[in-house]
């Protein structure tokens, strides 16, 4: 099989750390995929990974990238972009009739959309961290608050207040809830849910909320209790192919976000668990996927660092 693996921040030559941790994850997959003799193409600014075959993207473009997606002649795809506009992409790519192997389009758009994510996942009774009432926004409740984007991926413009601002703009509120900042790497497919690791997230909250690393796997006394709520979260977004979901565990694992795609954990996963990640991926869109995952040892790695992944 020809696939496809269109990682956004090599393809378009972003700057600093997220091209390396685009780089790492692109070199993962496309490794992975390779493994099990898959024939892989991938788009690139310039960066080249020591596997696959890269597509120069003149000028590393959202255009070129977009037209590179709707021009694709390969069987089977994957898209990793930031999540805001990640929809457009998936969209691309399917009517292009090449077979996503992510998530679908309006899952993906809903994720991205952290009020009426938060909302769907509320209704369908995952625990979250509540969102302020737009609608309402003179009785939010007891602070501190959090400030972040509405549409947005990582910890950019995140900030911890004791109360309000007149207006949020383009950001949106939630209650802060103390707790351990976790996440849960996992593949779906329909109604079934695959978790692969739970995951440590270093973020210093001091810093603005901060991501700066991640233990793969990080080992929990609350592990099915953290386990269940992200399962719920997938089948309640009916999310495809891997995603991460972050949660803040204290009096209950609640949800805080959802990656509808590869995040920067894949890298770790791929050190500790026997299985291929690629296997998964694929298995998730075409057959079935096993019941567990065999994982032994760990590793930790720190944002923008090169050669702090340690065994």
């Amino acid at each position: 099989m020809k696939v496809l693996i269109a990682e956004y921040a090599v393809a378009t030559g972003m700057p600093g750390t997220y091209e390396v941790e685009g780089r790492a994850m692109l070199s993962t997959l496309t490794k992975s995929f390779e493994r099990l003799g898959h024939e892989v193409v991938y788009p690139t600014a310039g960066p080249v990974i020591g596997a696959g075959r890269a597509i120069r993207l003149g000028g590393g473009s959202d255009r070129a990238f977009e037209d590179l997606l709707a021009g694709t002649d390969t069987d089977a795809g994957l898209v990793i972009a930031p999540d805001e506009i990640l929809p457009g992409f998936l969209k691309t790519l399917e009517e292009s009739g090449t077979t996503n192997l992510g998530t679908s389009p309006k899952a993906a758009l809903l994720s991205a959309d952290k009020l009426a994510c938060t909302r769907l996942l509320e209704g369908a009774g995952v625990p979250v961290v509540e969102a302020v009432d737009p609608e309402n926004p003179d009785d939010p409740g007891d602070g501190p608050f959090v400030l972040k984007p509405r549409f947005g991926c990582g910890s950019e413009r995140m900030e911890l207040v004791d109360e309000l601002p007149e207006e949020l703009g383009d950001r949106i509120a939630t209650t802060f809830h103390r707790g351990e900042p976790l996440s849960v790497s996992l593949v779906a497919s329909g109604d079934r849910v695959l978790p692969l690791t739970v995951n440590k997230q270093l973020v210093c909250v001091e810093a603005g909320f901060e991501y700066q690393g991640g233990i793969v796997p990080y080992h929990s006394d609350r592990e099915e209790e953290i386990l269940k709520v992200a399962r719920m979260a997938a089948l309640a977004l009916d999310l495809r192919g891997y995603a991460g979901i972050d949660l803040v565990v204290g009096d209950l694992p609640r949800v805080v976000d959802v990656n509808p795609r590869p995040t920067t954990s894949i890298v770790g996963i791929s050190k500790v668990m026997r299985e291929e990640l690629a296997d998964l991926i694929l298995r998730a869109r075409f057959a079935s996927l096993p019941e567990r995952v065999t994982v032994e040892g760990s590793c930790e790695f720190r944002k923008g660092v090169p050669g702090t992944m340690v065994e």
